[in-house]
């Protein structure tokens, strides 16, 4: 029986899963964060191997006997991985984990895509540690936004809102705004004394970007509690990321209105919110409203336009990875017909 490996890395984790070919799940397992930029490359292969190796294990308990030689084809979906530089950098240092077994290195954007919407045309936003937005069309033309890493982008991420909240948490300390209850609520969650002591701690030699993202729970938490400035960064957050998802739609409407030009087609796909973020019911509905927001004005801009429906994803990005495999497999074996 074929067997695929789908692993989904991250600025925060790494998650794998072992499928059969008709997707059902055997194993999962999950290790540290496999981003090359937040963790280096060596550090991004070892926790690869760290999650492979978990999940086979775990599979084993349903299916005695399977080793690293009964996988099929493994599929990578990793963040830092969408220039080819990147990409070269990390496939050498995965080649020896999978062995002469066929593999497919792609972005986690791509393995989110391909598992929340079964590899059908469609936009995804993803908001965990980072945030962005892929669509892909029916001709598999992809189109993305942001996604630019912590300094540059990755706007209404985690690692934004938990930035924001430290940022609110000085301007209260200073007097630039009135001290609320989010600032004192970021201090004791450092474990720091007071606003001062955030300094050093920013300052450090590693300040682990998960340990600043792990504060939108917080923000959350104090926005549902009716916190001003929470619930200000939050709806923040949301405009953010249905700008960026805005953006992508944006995109493919154009290249479809460049490829078939005069031809009166309503376009729509679906939209699918990913990532950790939207594991909060709030956040996810306070975006979702954002979104629609957006679409209306596009609407309006873009005539005729068809229903961009947000639908719930059908797989995780793991899963997403392995059916990338199953891809590369199939692909593979049409090629030699």
């Amino acid at each position: 029986m074929p067997y695929f490996l789908g692993i989904d890395g991250g600025g925060s984790t790494t998650r794998a899963v072992l499928i059969t070919e008709t997707r059902e799940v055997l194993g999962r397992g999950e290790a540290g964060a496999s981003n090359h930029y937040a963790v280096g490359a060596q550090v991004a292969a070892d926790n690869c191997r760290l999650a492979a190796e978990q999940a086979l294990a775990d599979a084993c308990r349903v299916a005695p006997g399977l080793t690293p030689q009964s996988i099929t084809a493994w599929g990578f979906g990793l963040a830092g991985v969408r220039r080819e530089s990147d990409a070269f950098i990390m496939r050498g240092r995965l080649a020896d984990l999978v062995g002469r077994t066929p593999w497919i290195l792609d972005t986690d954007a791509a393995a989110a895509h391909a598992g929340a919407l079964a590899g059908q045309a469609g936009v995804i936003l993803i908001a965990g540690t980072g945030a962005i937005a892929l669509g892909v069309n029916r001709a598999n033309e992809r189109f993305y936004a942001d996604g630019w890493g912590p300094l540059l982008g990755d706007e209404g991420s985690g690692y934004w809102i938990g930035l924001e909240a430290l940022r609110e948490t000085c301007r209260g300390a200073d007097g630039r705004a009135p001290k609320s209850g989010l600032g004192s609520a970021v201090l004791t969650a450092l474990g720091l004394p007071n606003s001062e002591a955030l300094i050093q701690w920013v300052s450090g030699p590693e300040v682990p970007r998960d340990q600043v993202a792990r504060l939108a729970q917080l923000v959350f938490d104090r926005a549902l509690a009716g916190e001003a400035a929470a619930l200000e960064i939050r709806e923040r957050a949301a405009l953010h990321l249905a700008q960026t998802a805005s953006a992508v739609a944006v995109g493919m409407i154009q290249r479809h209105q460049e490829t078939a030009p005069g031809v009166v087609e309503a376009l729509g796909v679906p939209f699918a919110l990913c990532g950790g973020l939207f594991e909060d019911d709030h956040f996810k509905a306070v975006t979702g409203y954002a979104i629609g927001e957006k679409m209306v004005e596009l609407k309006r801009k873009f005539q005729p336009l068809g229903a961009w429906q947000i639908i719930k994803p059908q797989y995780d990005a793991a899963i997403g990875a392995a059916l990338l495999a199953q891809k590369t497999v199939r692909a593979q074996r049409a090629a030699k017909k």
